[in-house]
């Protein structure tokens, strides 16, 4: 789960999406093999708890995510100031665009055989 996680980040940094729902989908099916492993019954605490080493893993494998989702958080921060700036933009161009079609005076046309 550890190296997946580490594989996960990676590949959002490089920004690779279809690899990252690859991934979640194995996330998926060691979070399904671990449930299997031990069910608990609801207010119930794992065996392992309190292995040092399962909860090194653990605050690992939480650090990792958390330092995805603010990296996600940043990207879609990102994303809105470039959609706000273009629409700004498109606001800007239909301005201008208004203000010099309202300056010309109509043009007719008339043919002569």
């Amino acid at each position: 789960m550890r190296d997946l996680a580490s594989t996960e980040s990676q590949a959002l940094r490089k920004g690779a999406f279809s690899q990252i729902d690859r991934i979640q989908v194995e996330k998926e099916s060691v979070r399904t093999q671990i449930d299997e492993l031990e069910t608990l019954s609801e207010g119930e605490v794992s065996r392992h708890a309190g292995d040092e080493d399962v909860k090194q893993i653990v605050a690992q494998i939480m650090q990792m995510d958390r330092e995805s989702n603010e990296h996600l958080l940043r990207e879609m921060d990102a994303l809105k100031v470039e959609a706000d700036n273009q629409s700004q933009a498109r606001t800007n161009i239909r301005r201008v665009q208004g203000a010099y079609t309202k300056r010309l005076s109509p043009v007719n046309w008339e043919a002569y055989t």
